[in-house]
């Protein structure tokens, strides 16, 4: 799922703003702390009666629809298209920590995920993401960090980490990932800090827009 390179960042699209919706207490700590916490993608399979956030991340199962699919025998070379559709799955071999936006404003999703009440609001990813890995590689050497937009009902070209079920595309997920060097089946989560950011971002309170002052 990653490569020999500390920071993929080679993606056609960079989102203008990103947003995580979360409880204000936390996103306070966020503004005006820069504290930020990468979760297990293990933990994710525990949010048990939580249908907008539990997911088992480290599989993901697939259908295209016979049209799509050509199925070749490697020995004959002889190719034949299935008679009906084809379920494959694709899972990743090791833990690995995860931390989650959305690339669009939706009110919508503050009903979405449980327990939400505010909106962090970044207004410069490309300053929020080079503070996020530049702080993310001094607790985590030796680590692969990539984020990039996920793809959903299919596979992203950045791997499996990057793929979700279709049921979540309401979600539009920005998502920063790092897998540790070596497959690893535990990970404590961690908390990253990268200062104070309200130069960049600010809290907007649910349900209209309303920033807090600070």
């Amino acid at each position: 799922m990653y490569n020999s390179s500390k920071k993929l960042r080679y993606i056609e699209y960079i989102p203008v703003k990103l947003y995580r919706y979360s409880e204000l207490i936390w996103l306070e700590r966020s503004l005006r702390l820069g504290e930020f916490r990468l979760r297990p993608a293990t933990d994710y399979r525990n949010f048990e009666g939580d249908i907008a956030r539990q997911d088992d991340e480290l599989v993901r199962v697939n259908t295209s629809p016979a049209s799509a699919v050509i199925i070749t025998n490697l020995t004959t070379g002889e190719t034949h298209k299935p008679d009906s559709d084809v379920t494959y799955r694709s899972e990743i071999r090791t833990n690995y920590l995860a931390m989650c936006f959305s690339y669009r404003w939706d009110e919508k999703l503050f009903d979405e995920f449980h327990g939400t009440d505010a909106c962090l609001v970044i207004h410069s990813y490309e300053e929020f993401s080079e503070r996020i890995h530049v702080a993310a590689e001094a607790v985590l050497p030796n680590w692969v960090g990539h984020d990039a937009p996920v793809v959903y009902g299919g596979r992203s070209e950045y791997g499996t980490v990057f793929s979700k079920p279709a049921r979540f595309i309401t979600q539009h997920e920005w998502r920063f990932a790092w897998g540790p060097p070596m497959p690893v089946k535990y990970i404590d989560p961690i908390k990253i800090c990268i200062g104070n950011i309200q130069n960049i971002a600010e809290i907007v309170k649910r349900p209209r827009y309303e920033p807090v002052n600070s």
